[in-house]
Parts: structure tokens; sequence; C-alpha cells
């Protein structure tokens, strides 16, 4: 997940969210809706190998896909938790 996350971070992988923030600095959507978007997609792309019963790309497999939910939910989850740290100072 860290590694994966770097490539999305920011400079030097220091912004954790950045992939996210990026949405709403662009006035597509929030970061939270951001979040649920990329959870979304990796949804949609089970369903559509629940109906298949195969992933027409490659290089994705399917726990690859469920670890991306996963990631994505505790990014989420931190992003949340974050937000409630800054609230309180």
């Amino acid at each position: 997940m860290k590694r994966k996350n770097a490539d999305y971070a920011g400079k030097k992988g220091d912004e954790p969210f950045a992939n996210f923030t990026r949405c709403e600095a662009r006035g597509g959507c929030s970061t939270e809706q951001g979040f649920l978007v990329r959870m979304t997609d990796k949804m949609s792309r089970l369903s559509s190998f629940v109906d298949a019963g195969v992933f027409e790309v490659k290089d994705e497999s399917l726990e690859d896909t469920i670890v991306d939910i996963i990631n994505y939910a505790v990014l989420f989850q931190c992003y949340v938790q974050s937000k409630k740290s800054e609230s309180k100072e």
C-alpha cells in the first residue's frame, strides 16, 4: 500500500491523500467523493468479473482489485481521522 500510494502522493510521498485532494482542487468533486469514486471504480470491476468470470485486462488480478478496495477504505478512514484532528486544533 505504501509503495503504490507513493506513486500518487505528491512530492516525496509527503502528501498521502494527494490523489484524492486533487479531485477537489480541480473542482471535480469533494475529496471524500474522490475516495468513493475510486472505490466505485474497483467495485464495478469486481461486478464485471462476477458477471463475466474473467478480467479482460490481465495486469491486475482479482486479489489486486480487492486489495485496492481495502487500501482505499483504509486511506479514507485515515483522511477522515486527519480532518477530525485538524478541526480539534
